[in-house]
This record gives C-alpha cells, sequence and structure tokens, in this order.
C-alpha cells in the first residue's frame, strides 16, 4: 500500500531528529579533533534535512513531526552506551547510517513527485556519503593514525 507523502516525509524527519541527537552522542565521546568534526558535519547535514523535509509538507499544507519516536530515543540511548571513544563512536553510527540508508531507499520506492523525490535523493547521497566515510574511517582505524 502506498503512503501519502505526508507519512513518507514525516518518517523521514523523525529519522534525522534521531540521526542529529544519536550524532551528538557519538561527537561527545570522540576524541580526535578531525573524527568529530566530519561526524558534526555529518549532524548539520541531518538538521539540513529537517528543515528541507519540513519545508516541504508545509507547502504542500501538512503538519511536520516536530517530535521524536520511541525508537530514536533507543537509539541515541544505545549510541551513549557505547561510544566510548573513536571507534566504539563509529561503530554505533555505522549501525545508525545504515539504518538512515535502508529507510531512504525505501522511500524512493514510494509514489512520489518529481519535486518529493528530488529532496529524498538529494538527502540519500548525503546518506550514503556519510556511510562510506564511516566505513573508511573504520578500515582505515583513523583514531590510530590521528594518536
Amino acid at each position: 500500500m502506498a503512503r501519502d507523502v505526508f507519512e513518507v516525509f514525516n518518517d523521514l524527519i523523525q529519522l534525522d531528529r534521531d540521526a542529529i541527537a544519536a550524532y551528538d552522542r557519538a561527537i561527545e565521546a570522540c576524541e580526535h579533533a578531525h573524527t568529530k568534526e566530519r561526524l558534526a558535519s555529518f549532524r548539520d547535514d541531518h538538521a539540513r534535512h529537517v528543515v528541507d523535509l519540513t519545508a516541504h509538507v508545509t507547502s504542500l499544507g501538512g503538519v511536520a513531526a516536530k517530535t521524536r519516536d520511541l525508537k530514536g530515543k533507543l537509539i541515541e540511548g544505545f549510541t551513549a552506551i557505547t561510544s566510548q571513544g573513536d571507534q566504539s563512536a563509529l561503530l554505533a553510527m555505522r549501525g545508525n547510517e545504515e539504518l538512515t540508508n535502508r529507510q531512504y531507499q525505501a522511500a524512493l520506492d514510494e509514489s512520489l513527485t518529481t519535486e518529493a523525490r528530488a529532496i529524498i535523493e538529494r538527502n540519500y547521497a548525503d546518506e550514503q556519503r556519510h556511510l562510506a566515510w564511516i566505513k573508511d574511517a573504520l578500515s582505515r582505524k583513523v583514531w590510530e593514525q590521528a594518536a
């Protein structure tokens, strides 16, 4: 069953709000400036996604999600508990970004207008970039190089 654009976008708004909170916890746990800076830029991308998605919902006369859901609070808590330095913070964020990538990909399977699809594709490209960097940072063990 196809979901309407408000449902699709509001799910993504909540997802991006959850990602912002998770990134805040991961950044707090990191010890190296370069890792913190990259994660902060990814968090800022998620904040931009919330603004862009919200603007589209309201331009269509809908009401954008303003709160996070229980799942997001659990993700934030998991990230805070498991993040004890750069490596564990990156591992936690890899899982979070894998979830985010799956949800953005699934949103593209919905019946959307050209404008709505363009917003989701742009955000999804950011998510793919985040995940690629995190995976690369983990494979290169950036926390050892920064020491």
